[in-house]
């Protein structure tokens, strides 16, 4: 007996979750506002009364609040879908930099491609730059503190953007430590660039994606772990 209850209970139960599915419910409104209209038509038709105007205000209004809800609620639904998708190319560099255990905090007081990292080997004005690789695929130093991408581009913005982005570090830090933390200026390309470093005019360091990692590790120690404490409760 209770075999057969469960068969015939069944099919209700997958009608019921059909009727409580979120895709469903659009065509549900949708048929029964159309059944409404019909049976209100009927209605007036055969006992020769009409309904009045505030009957139809509230199914315009219920309506009207249901489709906000769910416009709002798809609206959420698309904005946590893009965050999980996956991040900038920037935002996956920093995340790998962070795994290494440096510190990477973005440069609020500068570009969007602006971070400030900090570890024991010191403090970096870091920009990225995510620029498409054409021509040569390189990127050449110039006199004057200018670099030439591609072997026909010439661009100083990066390199002045560094350099602008360490002197306000260095004036931000001023006077947190009892000595003079020393900030380094640098540009990451991302993509497949390739450094040609030869004689660089200038104190910019300039490095690949690729290449990052690896100018950390040559550092030399500067910074022992009391002072990134410091550093790191000033800039948070």
């Amino acid at each position: 007996m209770s075999a057969w209850l469960c068969v015939v209970a069944q099919p209700w139960r997958n009608h019921l979750q059909l009727l409580g599915n979120e895709r469903s419910q659009p065509y549900l409104i949708t048929a029964f506002t159309l059944w409404l209209v019909g049976a209100v038509e009927i209605v007036q038709k055969t006992s020769g009364q009409r309904l009045d105007p505030r009957f139809w205000m509230a199914v315009a209004i219920l309506i009207t609040i249901y489709t906000g809800a769910r416009i709002f609620q798809l609206t959420a639904a698309k904005s946590n879908v893009g965050r999980m998708k996956g991040s900038t190319p920037a935002a996956e560099l920093v995340n790998r930099i962070r795994s290494s255990r440096i510190a990477v905090y973005p440069n609020r007081n500068d570009n969007a491609d602006s971070y400030v990292v900090v570890g024991p080997a010191g403090v970096y004005a870091m920009q990225v730059k995510a620029r498409k690789v054409f021509g040569s695929r390189t990127v050449d130093f110039r006199k004057e503190n200018e670099l030439v991408l591609g072997g026909r581009i010439a661009d100083s913005r990066p390199l002045r953007q560094a350099q602008g982005a360490a002197d306000k570090i260095r004036e931000r830090l001023q006077g947190v430590l009892p000595t003079r933390p020393v900030v380094k200026p640098l540009v990451v390309f991302l993509n497949d660039w390739q450094i040609e470093r030869g004689q660089s005019p200038t104190e910019v360091t300039v490095v690949n994606e690729n290449e990052l990692q690896q100018y950390f590790s040559d550092q030399e120690t500067v910074l022992d772990s009391s002072e990134l404490e410091t550093i790191a409760h000033h800039l948070n």
